[in-house]
Order: C-alpha cells, then sequence, then structure tokens
C-alpha cells in the first residue's frame, strides 16, 4: 500500500479557488507600497541564525522558543526567517543600498516560518507583507507607514475600521516603562500564564501582548507607555499626529477628485 502523505501540522494549501484572493492581496500591496514610491526586495527564506537572534533578541518569544533552526552539513546554523526585517537590514547593508539612489524605501512579501504551538489563526508557515524606510528617524516617515498601511486596507475596498496608534518611546522610556509594568504584575505573578512569568523576567512588555483570557483581563488595567514618554518622545508621537491629519486630508480630497 503506497504511504499516505499528509500535510505538515501549522501549514496549510493555497488551493486553485483560493489562490486569486492572494493574488489580489499581493497587487494591492503592490499598488499602495509604490503609490508611496517603495521598491520591492526580495531575499532569502533562511538566514544564518545568529542573524535573527542578535536583531530580535535573545528575549523574544521568536528567539525563545519561535524559530526553525537547522544545522547543515559543514555544521552552520540556520533558521527560516520568522519576520522580515533583519533580512531586509541585512541586504541592504551587505549590498550598500545606503549608496545607491532610491533605495531607502524597501517592501516584501513572502512565507515566514515560526515553531509555535499551532491554533486557530497562527500557523508555522504564514505570509507577510512588510515594509522598511531605513535612514531616518523623522515623524513623518512614522505618519507615512501608517497611512500606506491605510491606504491598503481602503484600496482593498474596506470602510469600517479605525487606525490605533501608540508609541514604544526611546530606550530610557521602554525601561522606565518596564519598570512600571514589572511593579503592576508582580503582585499578581501566580495569576499569570507560565509563558507570562517567564516574560515578566525577560521581556515585561510581551505581557500585553499573552491571548489567554486571565492574563488579558489583568492587562486591561496595565499602565501605559503613553504616560511614561519624556518630552523628545511625546513631542515626536505629537508631530506624527499632526501629519497623520495631513495624510488624511490630502486622502480625502482625492477622493472627491476621483468622485467627480
Amino acid at each position: 500500500m503506497a504511504a499516505k502523505y499528509k500535510i505538515p501540522r501549522g501549514t496549510y494549501d493555497i488551493l486553485p479557488d483560493q489562490s486569486y484572493i492572494r493574488r489580489f492581496l499581493q497587487d494591492k500591496f503592490r499598488e499602495a507600497a509604490e503609490t508611496f514610491n517603495y521598491r520591492e526586495i526580495i531575499t532569502p527564506i533562511f538566514e544564518v541564525a545568529d542573524l535573527f537572534e542578535r536583531t530580535v533578541g535573545d528575549s523574544s518569544d521568536i528567539v525563545q522558543k519561535e524559530m526553525y533552526k537547522f544545522q547543515d552539513k559543514k555544521g552552520r546554523i540556520f533558521a527560516l526567517r520568522p519576520e522580515g526585517t533583519a533580512s531586509v537590514v541585512r541586504s541592504y547593508v551587505e549590498n550598500n543600498l545606503d549608496l545607491k539612489e532610491n533605495s531607502s524605501k524597501l517592501y516584501y512579501m513572502g512565507p515566514m516560518f515560526r515553531y509555535d504551538r499551532p491554533q486557530k489563526g497562527r500557523y508555522r508557515q504564514f505570509y507577510q507583507f512588510g515594509i522598511e524606510n531605513i535612514g531616518s528617524d523623522s515623524p513623518y516617515v512614522d505618519a507615512e507607514v501608517i497611512a500606506l498601511a491605510d491606504t491598503f486596507l481602503r484600496n482593498l475596498g474596506l470602510k469600517n475600521f479605525s487606525l490605533e496608534i501608540n508609541s514604544i518611546g526611546c530606550p530610557n522610556c521602554a525601561k522606565d516603562y518596564d519598570n512600571a509594568l514589572i511593579e503592576f504584575y508582580l503582585p499578581q505573578e501566580e495569576k499569570l500564564c507560565s509563558d507570562c512569568r517567564r516574560r515578566l523576567k525577560t521581556n515585561p512588555k510581551r505581557l500585553l501582548d499573552c491571548k489567554v483570557p486571565s492574563c488579558r483581563e489583568i492587562s486591561q488595567n496595565a499602565p501605559s507607555m503613553l504616560d511614561y514618554l519624556d518630552d523628545s518622545c511625546r513631542n515626536h508621537f505629537e508631530e506624527v499626529q499632526k501629519y497623520l491629519i495631513h495624510f488624511c486630508n490630502c486622502s480625502r480630497r482625492k477622493s472627491q477628485k476621483n468622485r467627480n
């Protein structure tokens, strides 16, 4: 009897009657990205594992438990890419794109891999769109990235949605906020899931992302990052909001012009 093969756990086939949806999403994302003058970059699906460990951080869940790592015949340790930023920045530096015109605004799309426990809406192979604007810390750039996401969603025909923005501040702000989260969560440590008890010691902000109902309930009363921004970061965040209003006004004028 011939062996019966099944798709690996945590993956899925994109069948012919579904593939047109994927093409539609890709086309609309390219359209939005190129409207904002981003150019496509394509990187390998695997890299030296250290690239992700150094850039994502040893305390992140990606490194702690979610990377697909393997050893090749020469003993080198590689990893299937868990996200796109590290590979794009590696390529940007390696290929001296900073010396080439119009190469700081990049977009990518493709499969990513994480060895997470498969559950509804979470897969071990998934597909991701992303953009990187390298070389500027201007609040205008932050607003442009958010406006691009808004444009993409509107190009898909979505109307009833809202964008919520936040700030992670600078390293100094982030440290103060981590301390505030630790102080908030410590008295309730026994109520946290095992992952969150580990995160409390390594990466407190990740507690806010937990999907476990009991942890989500506790997080509703957690301190807000916005209360820990210093003057510089607060001003930056306010400038981002002003630029977003500008983008929204431009979008409305363009929409009205198209209707006329």
